[in-house]
């Protein structure tokens, strides 16, 4: 269904659904502080022009060089400013993170940090309200890594903004907010050398309808170079975004997004990742028609059953035959069957509305219970959307779009994403599969032509004609086991399917243990799958890895959950512990009684030297060698001669004991880390140098997220647990002391488990670390932190 040319006026403003309360919270701010001079959290009227001095004063004008986190320093040089001049700063970090995508910084990490500023004082200043805090999942750009590594100059930059706004007469500000061509003289006078970030920032919030959400100055200049033929000329982003036709729609609305295809692959360099997959998917390209015919005929059938939405007779029957195969479809049946009417009314949505936003108004009028998950929701709505044109609206299987996601390098959605949304991110990943074999001015075949193609590539069981080793390979690939850059040749013939490929089911899928199921099984989010990805891609590059954090983040859990995925067998998982005592007799090889005759010894072989011997003899296979708290021994001592082979696998050494040898290939090696215990030595530069180093700190990727998921899943009545946790940190500040989730995970958990975990587990080494701070303790304690987050007593601080 076509978009009318009213739809295409305003090109640079984001018409997704989770964009509109970050507009809406832009244009409060406008409104409500830079023209009518009240808090942008409360609306009590302030004075801006003397807080913003202050803050000019003493953090602009006298910049803090020593060591330390920005806040930290923030809370130092506002040691003396009023309590309204702390509103101000609170309130402007919160402008400062409003633009900021949910990838580069999760909700709750800004929310977190717009209160640590409200805290610098106990009283005088206004909590951030729930309606502003929802806006705070759901930005538009990913300004980069200046932009939190300068964020000292981003905010100097926001006070200067807000002292020059107040100088503005209050009569004349409504006016200057309502013309960009006033508004660049005026935001003209501000000095944005190396702040750019910032000020495009500010310009997309205040003029979304006039400039882009494209806050990086290097990508304006690349993006305007390469579109100079196309325009005639070389234009400003402001001004080219408005000549190119939308790339990206929902419902009526549509916008121009230089960061997607077909707009990115002209002025970006290509995608390495998006190469390989297109190599991998020609080879599958002669197999589309059975399950191409397939989805067609789901897609009559479900335009059958939109159809009987409209008439007088029976949809029951209808809907179960459009839905058929789906396991979501039985509570749905029954539902439309017993509320003929909501039914109608919910399917009507897909005449009513467009597109994505036809899924959001079918969901809205779904009643909450019977599409309990958002595979249910995925699986019963995009059947019905192919009533629009199964070639432009395909269907969405679950599992197919989050591991096509993974293999083609997607985009994860804004946290506030809504169902509908996530489909337009669905088809923006077809589209580029599309682009990818052909061009991004002549795509090849039609939507519904990649996304079967896209479905194949992950549920296809096994091709005939190929030989074991390109399979092998691409399951690797597939699954995510490994990453690097595979080199596929186009030229084998996909023959034969084994197993004929039906038109699938959102909740169904075929592939091997993949990336995605690992992420689910250690309750991580889209942003934990991403890190796990990256944590494969660097075993595949230096087969050495650590995984360092504080106690009671999972590391061990982890490493060796990943060992096993990475094996694809627990069998082929080894585990060994370092301690003080742990020599390299222990590990590699060492001379110990001869049981058969006591009165000699023979050499002996270490867990190292077993499991390689493994490794050899199975080439084929991935072995895992995991060393937990490789940190607590004497490193040096124990590897002895493995840090030269931990380098030069190709080549073999002499043991202590005379015999050669040398490390496979085929054996990855984890260790774990506790960095809260400083009494341990770290390790020496020449074994960090052959080891990549992966951090797991609580309140960061992927450790963020993980009670959270765990407690939603299994103990919803719990769920404050998660907000304790983040006081506690918040409290706590060092981040090597950082309390982990996994005190909270255990099975069968509740309110008396975990007191009993945190008195006899966390408190402890609390009690140790903050010995001389008797007054952080006592904020520390249980009920204490229970009460502050869920506003009672409650039954922790009775017992």
């Amino acid at each position: 269904m076509g978009n009318n040319d009213s739809a295409m006026t305003d090109r640079s403003r984001v018409v997704l659904p989770s964009a509109q309360r970050m507009y809406w919270a832009a244009s409060r701010w406008r409104d409500l502080s830079l023209i009518d001079d009240r808090s942008l959290f409360s609306g009590e009227p302030v004075n801006s022009e003397a807080a913003s001095q202050e803050l000019m004063e003493a953090f602009v004008d006298h910049p803090d060089e020593r060591a330390g986190s920005f806040y930290e320093k923030l809370e130092s040089q506002l040691a003396t400013v009023s309590a309204e001049a702390i509103q101000l700063a609170a309130e402007l970090v919160f402008v400062y993170y409003l633009i900021v995508s949910t990838k580069a910084a999760k909700a709750e990490t800004k929310r977190d940090q717009v209160r640590m500023v409200l805290a610098f004082r106990d009283t005088g200043t206004s909590d951030l309200p729930d309606d502003l805090a929802a806006a705070l999942a759901g930005g538009v750009a990913n300004p980069g890594t200046a932009y939190n590594t300068y964020r000292w100059k981003m905010f100097g930059y926001l006070v200067r903004f807000v002292q020059a706004v107040m100088h503005v007469p209050r009569a004349e500000r409504a006016a200057l907010f309502a013309d960009w061509d006033a508004f660049q003289q005026f935001i003209g006078t501000l000095d944005d050398q190396s702040v750019w970030t910032q000020r495009y920032a500010l310009e997309h919030l205040l003029f979304p309808d006039r400039s882009p959400a494209v806050v990086s100055r290097d990508d304006r200049r690349k993006i305007s170079a390469a579109f100079a033929d196309r325009t005639g000329g070389q234009l400003d982003v402001v001004d080219l975004v408005h000549q190119l036709e939308p790339s990206t729609v929902y419902g009526d609305r549509a916008h121009v997004n230089f960061y997607r295809t077909p707009y990115r692959e002209q002025w970006q360099k290509p995608n390495p990742k998006m190469a390989v997959y297109i190599s991998w998917a020609r080879r599958f390209l002669d197999r589309l028609d059975d399950s191409r015919a397939a989805w067609f005929a789901r897609s009559e059938r479900a335009a059958e059953a939109i159809a009987s939405a409209r008439n007088t007779g029976d949809i029951t029957a209808p809907v179960r035959k459009s839905l058929a195969g789906d396991e979501a479809a039985t509570a749905f049946v029954a539902w439309a069957q017993g509320h003929d009417g909501e039914a109608r009314h919910a399917l009507a949505a897909f005449t009513d509305y467009r597109n994505a936003e036809a899924i959001d108004r079918f969901l809205e009028r779904v009643p909450e219970g019977i599409l309990t998950t958002e595979a249910d929701q995925l699986a019963i709505a995009s059947v019905f959307l192919m009533s629009h044109g199964a070639q432009e609206f395909p269907l969405w299987p679950a599992a197919t779009a989050s591991v096509t996601n993974r293999l083609t390098d997607g985009y994860p959605p804004q946290q506030s994403a809504t169902v509908g949304e996530k489909y337009v991110l669905y088809l923006e990943r077809v589209d580029v599969i599309r682009s990818g074999l052909g061009s991004p001015q002549r795509p090849w075949g039609t939507r519904l032509d990649a996304a079967v193609l896209a479905d194949l590539l992950v549920r296809v069981d096994r091709l005939d004609g190929w030989e074991d080793g390109d399979w092998n390979t691409f399951e690797a690939w597939r699954a995510g086991k490994a990453v690097a850059l595979t080199k596929t040749s186009a030229t084998v013939p996909a023959t034969s399917v084994t197993s004929q490929v039906k038109a699938p089911v959102a909740t169904a899928s075929s592939s091997p243990v993949t990336l995605e199921a690992l992420a689910s099984l250690l309750f991580m989010d889209e942003d934990g799958r991403a890190w796990l990805e990256e944590t494969v891609d660097l075993l595949e590059h230096k087969r050495q890895l650590i995984i360092q954090g504080p106690p009671g983040t999972g590391k061990t859990y982890l490493a060796r959950k990943l060992a096993e995925f990475l094996a694809g067998d627990p069998e082929r998982v080894m585990l060994t512990q370092f301690h003080p005592g742990t020599s390299y007799e222990d590990f590699v090889q060492g001379l110990r009684p001869d049981p058969e005759n006591p009165t000699s010894f023979r050499v002996v072989d270490g867990p190292l030297l077993r499991i390689a011997e493994e490794a050899r003899a199975h080439p084929e296979d991935t072995y895992v060698l995991l060393v937990d708290e490789i940190n607590r021994g004497n490193v040096p001592a124990v590897f002895g001669e493995l840090y030269y082979l931990l380098e030069y696998r190709d080549q073999a050494v002499t043991l202590t004991y005379g015999q050669g040898f040398s490390l496979p290939g085929n054996i990855f090696l984890i260790g774990t880390m506790n960095t809260a215990d400083r009494s341990i030595t770290v390790l020496d530069s020449a074994l960090r140098r052959r080891f990549y180093v992966r951090d797991l700190r609580p309140g960061e990727t992927p450790v963020d997220g993980m009670l959270r998921n765990h407690l939603a899943q299994h103990d919803t009545e719990l769920e404050w647990l998660a907000e304790l946790l983040d006081r506690a940190n918040g409290i706590i500040k060092d981040k090597d002391q950082h309390v982990g989730p996994s005190h909270f995970m255990g099975a069968q958990m509740d309110e008396p488990r975990a007191r009993r975990a945190w008195d006899y587990t966390v408190m402890p080494t609390l009690r140790e670390v903050f010995y001389r701070r008797p007054e952080l303790l006592d904020q520390l304690e249980f009920a204490t932190l229970k009460a502050a987050v869920t506003h009672t007593v409650g039954d922790a601080a009775a017992d």
